[in-house]
C-alpha cells in the first residue's frame, strides 16, 4: 500500500471506531463474530492467492526454459554441422591422398608446372 492508502484506510478506521461506544452490547458482539468469520474467510482466500501465485511463476520459468531450449537446440545443430563438414572434408581429402598415393606418378609429378599446364589441355580438349 502507498502511502495515500494507508491514510484513506486511518481515516476510514476512525470514523467506524467513533460511533462504536455509542452501539448495544448485542450488535458489538455480532459485529465481532461477524469480524471473526471474515477474517477467517480471509485468511483462506489469502492462502488460495498465494499457491494461485505460484502458477503463474511456474509459467514463466517454463517460458524461458522452452526458449533456453530452444537457443540450445539451435546451438548444438550448428555445432554439429560444423563438424559433419569437417568430417566430410576429411573424408573427401582422404580419397584424394589415397589416388594420389596408389597412381604410378611420383608426388613430385604433380608439382611440376607441365603437369599442370598438360592437366589445363586436356579439360579444355575438343576431343573429350
Amino acid at each position: 500500500m502507498n502511502n495515500e492508502e494507508l491514510q484513506i484506510a486511518y481515516k476510514v478506521r476512525q470514523a467506524l471506531n467513533h460511533g462504536v461506544e455509542s452501539l448495544d452490547p448485542a450488535t458489538t458482539r455480532r459485529l465481532t463474530e461477524a469480524r471473526q468469520q471474515a477474517l477467517a474467510h480471509h485468511r483462506g482466500v489469502i492462502g488460495g492467492l498465494q499457491l494461485a501465485g505460484v502458477g503463474p511463476m511456474i509459467s514463466e520459468t517454463f517460458h524461458h526454459g522452452r526458449r533456453l531450449l530452444a537457443v540450445l537446440a539451435l546451438a548444438v545443430g550448428v555445432v554439429g554441422t560444423y563438424y559433419w563438414n569437417q568430417f566430410e572434408q576429411a573424408s573427401e581429402n582422404e580419397e584424394i591422398d589415397s589416388a594420389l598415393l596408389a597412381d604410378d606418378l611420383p608426388p613430385s609429378a604433380y608439382l611440376d608446372r607441365g603437369f599442370q599446364a598438360w592437366l589445363e589441355r586436356s579439360h579444355t580438349s575438343p576431343d573429350r
